[in-house]
């Protein structure tokens, strides 16, 4: 039986200067100016969902929290993130630590990046440590390869790619299933979508976390949760004393901000007439507030953050004082429109969730047409303002 942890994050990093390793191949491998490590157990004393491990660099902790919110009431999520590669000296025994704090149902496991010098076979050996190790600790755990993602510079892309054909080799041999999160992220313009040469920005993340949590999930045979059983276990994740002060998995449902058409934060109205709409915030409700005079007035949200490509749910909270039938639908910003998701709401006096599936283009906005003389009210998610996504498992209930 293993011995369970009562921390919920530990952040490890020790700075080694011109320190020369070596390894059970008989290679050695000069280690980065400075090693570090950072591992989370969320939900570390809840046990009703199966707990499901991601194990990799920078690029899974980029994207760790918003698997975490994805998976939120149906797995619970740790992380063991590093910068080691797998050759060094200490890897297994940090590994051996985190697997064996607790029984994971699934582990996703990546190591690439950090490893682009290191000789390829060197690499498969202790790749092929890495993989018996999990087998030996987690023998009823499966596992995934997450490949690594391409970079922005061309030759270390390619750096990347040999190291993710060695990994096909062994997976395959091994009979574990891949990830493609290099097939995923190549497609993607470099300038928009990287922060740097090896990061992402908010938008790829995003993308990154959909893929890996819907891979997890098929893995386990389980679906997306509904609202209120995401929400009640990300706020069981919350703790007092994180790594950097209070860690909260959860946000408060803020007030809309009535800004212009031209900025990219905001809700607008149209025609921008009293007499045609009008918009307040309502301080009980913490929502935005329309009164709608003139038929086929639209209030609206403009993202341009949108992937071409991919595919999401935008998301927000509803309810009209008397009842209305609104058509909310997402299309590009200037003519020729393209439409991109539409869906025709009834709307009551019960806050309801709302979701348009919406396939791929960028530079949309939100559009909700209003019959007129309706008062409406209109809420929103967290996480709303940054890409247009409304992450369901940080969803609050309406009052």
């Amino acid at each position: 039986m293993k011995i369970r942890t009562l921390s919920t994050a530990m952040l490890l990093a020790s700075i080694i200067q011109g320190v020369c390793c070596l390894f059970a191949s008989g290679a050695e491998r000069r280690r980065e100016g400075t090693e570090w490590d950072i591992s989370y157990w969320y939900n570390a004393n809840q046990n009703e969902y199966p707990r499901i491990l991601l194990v990799g660099d920078s690029i899974t902790n980029g994207y760790h929290s918003l698997v975490r919110d994805e998976l939120a009431g149906s797995a619970y999520v740790s992380l063991y993130a590093t910068s080691k590669c797998v050759t060094d000296r200490s890897y297994l025994k940090a590994l051996s630590y985190i697997l064996d704090e607790y029984d994971y149902a699934v582990i996703h496991f990546n190591n690439g990046l950090h490893s682009l010098g290191t000789d390829p076979a060197d690499w498969e050996k202790g790749l092929r440590d890495a993989f018996a190790l999990i087998r030996e600790k987690e023998p009823e755990a499966k596992i995934i390869w997450g490949s690594s993602t391409p970079l922005k510079d061309p030759d270390r892309t390619q750096r990347a790619v040999a190291l993710n054909e060695v990994a096909a080799k062994v997976c395959q041999e091994l009979g574990i299933p891949t990830d493609d999160l290099f097939g995923l992220m190549d497609p993607l313009d470099r300038e928009e979508n990287w922060s740097d040469t090896y990061h992402f920005k908010g938008p790829a993340k995003q993308m990154q976390a959909k893929q890996v949590a819907s891979v997890i999930r098929q893995a386990l045979g389980v679906a997306k949760a509904d609202a209120t059983a995401a929400a009640d276990a990300l706020k069981k994740a919350e703790t007092e004393t994180g790594p950097d002060g209070k860690l909260k998995t959860t946000e408060p449902t803020k007030a809309i901000a009535n800004s212009s058409f031209e900025k990219t934060e905001g809700w607008g109205v149209y025609p921008r007439k009293p007499e045609a709409v009008e918009f307040t915030i309502d301080p009980e409700e913490k929502a935005a507030k329309v009164v709608v005079r003139q038929k086929q007035a639209q209030f609206y949200y403009y993202h341009p953050a949108f992937l071409p490509g991919s595919s999401v749910e935008l998301g927000f909270r509803i309810r009209s004082l008397d009842p209305a039938s609104v058509n909310v639908y997402v299309r590009t910003q200037k003519p020729p429109y393209v439409y991109l998701g539409q869906t025709v709401v009834s709307v009551s006096s019960e806050w309801q969730t709302v979701c348009v599936p919406i396939t791929q283009g960028r530079r949309e906005r939100t559009l909700l047409r209003i019959p007129r003389d309706r008062d409406l009210l209109a809420g929103r998610y967290p996480g709303h303002r940054e890409i247009g996504v409304a992450p369901i498992s940080g969803a609050k209930p309406g009052p």
